[in-house]
This record gives C-alpha cells, structure tokens and sequence, in this order.
C-alpha cells in the first residue's frame, strides 16, 4: 500500500524531501502559496494533492486550516512541517491525527525562546543569564553590569532582530530604536566558536547527530558567512560534547520523533552554552551539507521518520567535509552586478545562487536575507573547505554603485 505524506511549508529547501519521496514512491500532499504548489505539482511525480495559503506565510495562523483541509482530504500516514511558520501547524495535524512527530508540547516550547530558556533552567542544561523585557528601557538596571548582552526576538528564525550591545550608549539607541518591538529577550552575551547540531531522534532517542562549525560576521548582528557540516571528522571531542548535549534538550523537552537543530557556543571541546533549539529543517541547506558529509540522504530518513518508520543511519565518523559557503556585500550600495562565472570552475561546487539581483539595495549584512550569494560545495577536508571558500570569494566579481 502506498504511503502518503503531508508537508506543511514549500521552500526551496524541502525539494530534498520531495526527491526522496519521488525515489521511494511515497505520495506527498504540499500546502504552501498557489503559485508554489503549482510549481512543486509540475516538477514532482510524487506530489498528488495541494492546498494553498491565504494569509501571510510568515505568520503561524495562515497555516493551520490548509493543513487540515488537505489533511481531511488525504488522510496521509505522516506529516511533516518545514520551517519556523509552518511547525505548529504540523504539530496540531499530528496530535489529531496520531501520527509520529516531536510532540505538541515541544513544538510550542521551540517557538518560543523564553520558553526554551525556562525548560533550560529547569532541566540544569547551561545557558546564557536572561531577563525578558516588556520594554528594554525597563531591564536597563539589569543590563549595564552585565554588557555585552544579546538582544533577540522571542520567535524569529535566523539571525532576523539579533544585536549584540556592547556599551551603555548603544543600549540606550536600542532602547530608543526598539521601543515598539513589543516583549524581547535580552541575555548575556556568552564567548566562544558557535555550532548547531542537527539530530535525528526516533521516540525519543537520538539516532543520529551531525556537527555543523559556524562563521558569521562580527558584532553586532552575527550573520552566518559559512556552515561547515561533518565537523566531527575534524573534532570527535567536541562532536561528542554537542551529542550529549542534544540528548539532553531531547529528554528536557521530550522531544518524540523528527529532526533537531540545536545552537550552542563552546569555549573549549567540553563545555558548551546552548543558544537555542528548533524541531524543524535548519535553514541554509545544512541538511543538505550534512548528507554530503556523511554520504547519506538524511531527507529520506527524515521521510521514514514521519511514516513511523527507523532508518539505517551512518554510525561512523563524517568521511567528507561540506559546506555552504555565503558571499556578502562589501559596501553599501545599489548592486550593478555580480559575475559569479568563476565559481563554475570549481569541481567542488555542487550548485550556487545567487541571492540578489542588478538594482537591489544591498550592503554587509544585518540579516541573513541580505547575503548576495551562496555555494554549496563538497570537500575532502576541513583545511580544503578553508581554501575553497576563501577562493570563492576572492574571485566573485561584485560592482556596487555607493
């Protein structure tokens, strides 16, 4: 019998899933915009039923009535949400429908990063000293001993509203600048190199973790320039440290069944600070990367999951190092062109893209969504991924009109 899955957002990156699904002969329903659902029913075999949206898409609420429309009509065996907009809804498809998934409860404390520090402290898991502030201006007692501090949205995915504050001048701009943001978080800022963890978990045990290393840019917005997937390969110790630390968040927010990708930052290979944990595909095709590492497609596996099923999964060290290697603007400016001919010649490169087109207002990046291009590329080494980067973007040609 034919098994049938529903995906709850259609972004780029989900066509992972939808190539496994075609592979495995597993039907999927999509819910996303009509335009996206059109474009995803015309590429893929495997896609027998949509629904679009009707509302904003970065909004939770616009995604909830789709989802159960398509889920009446299809009744599928799985269900599977894609990023930060689209989970919850998911995760109410799954409750009603008694499918696996993370669990209800997991999902609403993952959209909620006052929630998740509560459940960190709770559980005894380290993390950064907080307040949550109804107004910055109300914690500022609080703030200037403590400086530098992090500012961040409760509910944003990426770097999207994030600042670092250094001096009690800056923290007074932001208390003036972000006065009508509503309720922010606002904690120490914790030194130290900054990872994620991506983690396959089959109820409630992790089957499956993968070190990813981090470059951003500097403060204050700490935008990512650079994932390094497979890093295990290079710091076993650390890899270590990173699943431990995941199993722990797993069993403080008993978290069921799906994928995890936890943020941290760690001073050494032993101790590590948790940032943050989402229960949903990690943004800048990591999962992506993280497959080519390990040589093993973690979208199908991710696929079984949702069918209830545990998939055979790479219990050996990464044997590649991967990446997604980002090109930001070096000045503020109109963009007149960007040639990124060159990265073609590259044998290590599996695709590229750019971001940004002729006439875009662009400039070093505050946000993620204001990077030029991207490159996915599949190296042998850690050392080799350092010098392919480097080269990528040394040899991007950029025109920027001040």
């Amino acid at each position: 019998m034919t098994e049938t899955v529903l995906l709850v957002g259609g972004g780029a990156m989900t066509e992972g899933y939808l190539r496994a699904a075609d592979a495995a002969g597993v039907r999927m329903g999509v819910v996303d915009s009509l335009t996206r659902c059109k474009e995803l029913a015309d590429k893929y075999s495997c896609v027998i039923d949509t629904e679009s949206i009707d509302g904003p898409a970065g909004r939770d609420e616009t995604w909830l009535a789709p989802a159960m429309t398509l889920a009446e009509r299809l009744r599928p065996d799985g269900v599977l949400g894609f990023a930060e907009p689209h989970i919850l809804a998911a995760a109410m498809v799954q409750h009603r429908l008694g499918v696996p998934g993370p669990g209800l409860d997991a999902v609403v404390v993952s959209r909620n990063k006052a929630l998740q520090r509560a459940e960190f402290a709770r559980a005894g898991i380290p993390h950064p000293d907080y307040l949550l502030a109804p107004r910055l201006s109300e914690v500022t007692d609080w703030v200037l001993p403590n400086l530098p501090v992090v500012i961040k949205p409760l509910s944003h995915q990426g770097s999207r509203g994030v600042e670092r504050i250094d001096t009690a001048a800056a923290w007074t701009q932001a208390a003036t600048d972000r006065a009508a943001e509503g309720v922010l978080l606002v904690e120490r800022y914790v030194d130290g190199a900054e990872y994620s963890v991506e983690a396959l978990v089959h109820a409630g045990e992790v089957l499956f973790t993968n070190l990813t290393r981090k470059e951003t840019t500097e403060a204050p917005n700490f935008v990512e320039t650079l994932h390094e997937a497979g890093y295990a390969k290079t710091a076993p110790a650390l890899a270590e440290t990173a699943r431990k630390l995941c199993t722990d968040v797993v069993n403080a927010l008993r978290i069921q069944t799906g994928i995890v990708h936890l943020e941290f930052r760690a001073s050494d290979e032993q101790n590590s600070v948790i940032m943050e944990v989402a229960v949903r595909t990690p943004g800048d095709h990591i999962l992506e990367v993280a497959s080519l590492a390990v040589e093993s497609d973690l979208y199908a596996a991710i696929l079984c999951l949702a069918l209830g099923g545990k998939p055979n999964l790479p219990d050996t060290a990464p044997r590649r190092t991967a990446g997604t290697v980002y090109l930001a603007a070096d000045q503020s400016g109109t963009l007149e062109s960007l040639d990124l001919q060159d990265w073609s010649t590259f044998p290590e490169v599996i695709r590229s893209y750019a971001l940004q087109e002729p006439g875009s207002l662009v400039g070093p990046p505050v946000s993620s969504e204001d990077r030029l291009a991207y490159a996915v590329v599949n190296c042998a080494s850690h050392d080799d991924l350092l010098s392919v980067s480097t080269r990528l973007r040394s040899c991007a040609q950029q025109i920027i009109k001040p």
